[in-house]
């Protein structure tokens, strides 16, 4: 009897678990309104690298995650705002989920030698002031 109870309680964690989880374990695609955009700043550091190729470096970092989230960089908005810090624009903006999504890919170390520190990522919808990632 004693092991019935066990296994019953253990099934009702498991599954309290997944409930309380499950919005962080959903993917829910929010369209975004027309217009909308996300902009982001980072910091870069890069170890055994040239620091001439820190650029290039982060490029091909945004340019695969961009992906991930299905967006676009503006043309012409990826520039260098100081030293080691770049900043950019996508389009169209970016749901919670997604800014979550890139943040995470721009701070995985994919691109070998390269640590990128997120330190803006801010979506702004027409008609709002502007709703700031997490």
């Amino acid at each position: 009897m004693s092991r019935v109870l066990g296994w019953l309680v253990a099934a009702a964690v498991a599954v309290a678990g997944v409930v309380l989880l499950r919005e962080e374990l959903m993917t829910v695609e929010v369209p975004q309104p027309e217009g909308s955009y996300t902009d982001v700043v980072v910091a870069a550091s890069i170890v055994r690298e040239d620091p001439a190729v820190r650029e290039e470096m982060i490029r091909g970092l945004v340019s695969a995650c961009r992906l991930l989230v299905n967006a676009d960089v503006v043309e012409d908005s990826f520039r260098s705002v100081d030293d080691r810090v770049f900043a950019f624009r996508l389009r169209p903006g970016l749901d919670e989920f997604d800014r979550r999504e890139l943040r995470g890919c721009l701070s995985d170390l994919r691109v070998q030698h390269l640590l990128v520190e997120v330190r803006r990522l801010e979506t702004v919808v027409p008609g709002d002031r502007a709703a700031s990632g997490p």
